[in-house]
């Protein structure tokens, strides 16, 4: 098999693709990309066995064949190469990657097309379109929250489901808990009456395709999140397991209102923890009309103070929160001011804004 290829959309399959495949696996197989001859080019495969992804390349080719490649050393071969234009051929127990003038070739070993993982086949369920940008930014204003301990199964992931004629992202941690609603006609259609959980890692794939892409079609098939986008398709093995009620931890009744410039209550934040040094970077707010003093305790060090002006009318109160947590939310929010709403120090803070339309994250105040 003989394959010419245009660079950089070789290039641009090839970093989806390098993206999926396992480096660190014991199997040397998920660490390579399944290459195969196609009419009218090549397809691209490569899985860790929890996410798989195939593209397509358009490319002119001479002859049938499929094999593997290390997925990680071709990338690097391609974005390095100096021509526009380059062959991919099979030759003997291996492969060689070159430039039309032959100035430049390089050799790689191959593994059987034979050992590599198949991926299940699309039967054409239903999907639903959405904008990339739309999917993308749903996705970054939720996955922050999303667990990191692997002990927490259901939790390291992302629950997807439908509020009516809304598509809605869950995830949270047990400390937070961040959440975001959009309309998306035909929803209804998809199988989320439970709602289905993607992991992390096909989470932040999913958000990298998506950002690239004016349009991305989704759907649910065979216990995978599907993706399709104009070059290939991502499926991502759901996680089996149950996702907490979430509604149940969302207050129901109003608390203390505190209306916040966002970029500035960041700031003082980062701040008053320079003296901390313990991983919950603890700071205490105390309350009174129109101001708030924070506090970062650094043990040994001493500690910071900063009082900042924000819109608050009642009694006087002081709680304490994770600084990071809060961060993580105002990181990702795009309204210049929030609102806090705070309860006491058993019931999670609700933080939303008016540039931030579906969305509402909650955090957990901590007692000291």
């Amino acid at each position: 098999m003989k394959a010419i290829l245009e660079r950089e959309k070789f290039l641009r399959v090839l970093s989806r693709v390098q993206a999926v495949a396992d480096r660190k696996s014991s199997m040397a197989i998920l660490s390579t990309v399944l290459i195969e001859s196609r009419e009218g080019g090549l397809t691209l495969s490569a899985t860790d066995l929890e996410i798989g992804y195939r593209g397509m390349v358009s490319a002119e080719v001479e002859g049938e064949g499929a094999f593997c490649l290390p997925a990680r050393k071709l990338y690097e071969i391609v974005k390095s190469f100096p021509s526009e234009t380059l062959v991919l051929e099979r030759e003997g127990e291996g492969a060689r990657i070159r430039d039309l003038d032959g100035d430049l070739d390089f050799h790689l070993s191959v593994l059987p097309a034979e050992d590599f993982p198949t991926l299940p086949e699309l039967s054409g369920e239903t999907v639903v379109e959405i904008p990339g940008e739309t999917l993308e930014t749903m996705i970054e204003k939720t996955l922050y929250a999303a667990a990191t301990d692997e002990a927490r199964y259901a939790l390291s992931g992302i629950l997807i489901t439908r509020e009516e004629d809304r598509l809605r992202l869950v995830a949270t941690d047990g400390h937070r808990l961040s959440m975001i609603d959009h309309e998306l006609p035909g929803v209804e259609n998809l199988p989320l009456e439970e709602g289905v959980i993607v992991p992390r890692k096909a989470a932040q794939e999913v958000k990298r395709i998506a950002g690239e892409e004016v349009v991305v079609r989704v759907g649910i098939q065979d216990s995978h999140f599907v993706l399709s986008s104009s070059e290939g398709t991502l499926l991502a093995r759901l996680i089996e397991g149950q996702f907490p009620d979430y509604r149940a931890v969302i207050p129901r009744e109003p608390g203390r209102r505190v209306l916040a410039h966002r970029e500035r209550l960041s700031e003082a934040l980062k701040r008053v923890t320079l003296l901390s040094t313990d991983k919950y970077r603890v700071v205490r707010f105390e309350f009174s009309p129109g101001e708030v003093v924070l506090t970062g305790s650094g043990g040994e060090l001493g500690e910071a103070r900063e009082r900042l002006a924000l819109a608050y009318e009642g009694d006087p109160f002081s709680i304490n929160f994770n600084a990071r947590y809060l961060l993580d939310v105002f990181q990702v929010m795009d309204s210049e001011e929030v609102e806090m709403d705070i309860g006491s120090e058993r019931t999670p803070c609700r933080i939303t804004g008016p540039e931030d339309p579906g969305f509402l994250a909650l955090v957990m105040p901590m007692a000291v």
